[in-house]
């Protein structure tokens, strides 16, 4: 189930997933979606934050009072309400080949 369909879910809400727009950063790869991903396991990388503007990320000075709870708190329930077709069986998660992930 990729951003399509996730965006499907989200029809009439002020949300939307996007693609990756950090594609350099290597999101994917540096979490454990990677490793699940090759084990056929679904695994969507899903980021709160701005990485390109965000001045604390990854920072020493990276801490709680530093997140966008609100932002956080809205991405929670976007994901909640786009996963409701996958939770209620009408849609599948889609899987990448897992020889294309290295």
């Amino acid at each position: 189930m990729g951003t399509k369909s996730l965006n499907k879910n989200l029809a009439g809400t002020q949300f939307k997933f996007n693609p990756d727009p950090y594609p350099k950063q290597n999101l994917f790869y540096r979490s454990d979606n990677a490793t699940l991903a090759r084990l056929g396991v679904p695994a969507h990388t899903i980021s709160t934050d701005e990485i390109d503007i965000d001045k604390f990320y990854h920072t020493v000075n990276d801490e709680v009072e530093t997140l966008d709870m609100k932002n956080i708190t809205s991405t929670i329930r976007a994901i909640a309400l786009s996963a409701q077709s996958i939770v209620n069986g009408t849609d599948a998660p889609t899987r990448i080949d897992k020889a294309t992930v290295r």
